[in-house]
């Protein structure tokens, strides 16, 4: 686990859990992000912040396993949603990023403010996920084939995709080519 300068904990699949646990805690999160429930925790939340946090505390764990990860985030940009749940995205996007990546990879995340409103890219040189597929990693339980020896329950998109539409926005994946890129549009 990775502690934040607030003393918030931010979830790792290095976190010493069990797989059942970590998997019975995301279908729980999920259910209730689909229900709505969360909404009631809607604040103003500095996404440009919560960005530059998660990267800073994954810089280390990129470095560990061969890879770089670097942020370039727009100051200054808000949303009204639920900041837990959106630091959960943010780390479940850049773990991604690092578990389905080589030694070597780089990855890199964006925030911009564009006319439609505030824009999240995450971006990998890794292998990417094939066009055919990926409408197919936002269902529960789905698994790459190349990815079923390595560690994960195939929940991290799905919580990625429920946590957007909770949130009004909208996730789309795409070829980095190499790689992949995730793209989280926010309203404004």
């Amino acid at each position: 686990m990775l502690m934040r300068s607030d003393g918030a904990i931010f979830p790792s699949w290095k976190s010493g859990r069990p797989p059942s646990s970590n998997t019975f805690a995301a279908l729980l999160r999920i259910a209730q992000i689909e229900a709505g429930v969360r909404r009631a925790h809607f604040a103003r939340v500095d996404l440009s912040h919560l960005c530059s946090e998660v990267v800073e505390a994954y810089v280390a764990v990129a470095e560990d396993v061969g890879q770089t990860i670097a942020a370039r985030v727009e100051p200054g940009i808000a949303v009204s949603g639920d900041g837990n749940l959106l630091t959960q995205m943010l780390v479940n996007l850049v773990e991604n990023a690092i578990r389905h990546t080589p030694t070597g990879s780089s990855i890199s995340l964006r925030l911009a403010m564009v006319a439609e409103g505030p824009r999240l890219t995450v971006t990998d040189t890794g292998p990417g996920i094939p066009e055919t597929e990926r409408e197919k990693v936002f269902r529960r339980f789905y698994r790459l084939e190349n990815s079923r020896t390595s560690s994960g329950s195939g929940l991290g998109l799905t919580l990625v995709a429920a946590v957007a539409e909770l949130h009004a926005a909208t996730v789309a994946l795409a070829d980095n080519a190499p790689g992949l890129c995730v793209m989280v549009a926010f309203p404004k």
